[in-house]
């Protein structure tokens, strides 16, 4: 029973060693391979507006460009235009009211009761004003940085509901690399390392530097998620475009394997002498 198991573990031992040349060729693989990214904007966004009116004006389509604070999106607010008069004109109302009650409170003439009452209906009619205003910033759909349309959802002449997606945008100028690694790479990648990237669409290698590292690694697939800033890239490689990611690294760390020795190596156990 003993010179079986001895043959058993020599065997499993043997089929370890000829599969260790595998096993270590597996990371530099993966290197040499390259790991898969995808190149996105700084910044992007996807426009609504917190009103339902009808649009008037919408001069981009996809693929033009814009500046910081250009008007995107505008809409026919002109029924927000007359209830803003109407609730002014209440507020002018409300607001002598409350004077004409003030003095006659000060001439001894009116209740106390009936100046305040007159004072709250002021600010009642105040906060009508602001509301109608604050619903007002939603007749302009103003572009918070600059760069292009992607997609647009509207056309003129629609009435999209409230808070409905209009247009789709992204920003101009640096990219971001966003890329998933085997979390393994944590023992040497750090913030500021060197990349390059391989645009699938146009052949282009992009430089690329790591600028932040997941919080967390992801406990099923053993991998976290790398984003590197691409500061220089050529006028046709766009935001979404895919390629491989190929790093500066040091060789990966062989494995190490315990090696045990084979049954003939183990010293004979002669029978003690009598």
């Amino acid at each position: 029973m003993s010179c079986l198991k001895h043959k058993k573990a020599a065997a499993g031992l043997a089929l370890a060693w000829l599969a260790w040349p595998a096993l270590a060729q597996t990371d530099e693989a993966l290197h040499a391979e390259g790991t898969r990214g995808v190149l996105r904007a700084q910044h992007e966004a996807v426009l609504a507006s917190s009103i339902s009116e009808r649009i008037v004006r919408m001069p981009l389509r996809e693929g033009d460009r814009f500046q910081k604070g250009q008007t995107l999106v505008a809409f026919d607010c002109s029924r927000l235009q007359a209830e803003l008069r109407a609730a002014q004109a209440g507020q002018a109302a409300e607001a002598r009211n409350a004077q004409v009650q003030a003095e006659l409170l000060a001439m001894q003439a009116a209740g106390r009761v009936e100046a305040e009452i007159a004072r709250h209906k002021e600010t009642e009619r105040t906060a009508q004003v602001d509301t109608i205003r604050a619903r007002m910033v939603g007749c302009r759909v103003v572009a918070p940085f600059s760069g292009r349309v992607v997609e647009t959802f509207a056309r003129p002449h629609e009435t999209p509901p409230a808070n409905e997606r209009l247009l789709h945008i992204v920003s101009d100028g640096a990219l971001e690399l966003h890329v998933v690694v085997p979390s393994r790479w944590l023992g040497w990648l750090r913030a500021g390392s060197a990349m390059q990237f391989r645009v699938d669409e146009t052949g282009d290698l992009l430089q690329a530097e790591v600028k932040r590292i997941a919080a967390a690694v992801d406990a099923v697939s053993q991998t976290v998620k790398v984003v590197a800033s691409v500061p220089h890239a050529p006028a046709g490689v766009l935001p979404g475009m895919s390629g491989r990611v190929v790093t500066d690294r040091p060789p990966a760390p062989g494995l190490a394997v315990a090696v045990e020795r084979s049954p003939a190596s183990y010293p004979s156990r002669g029978r003690p002498s009598r």
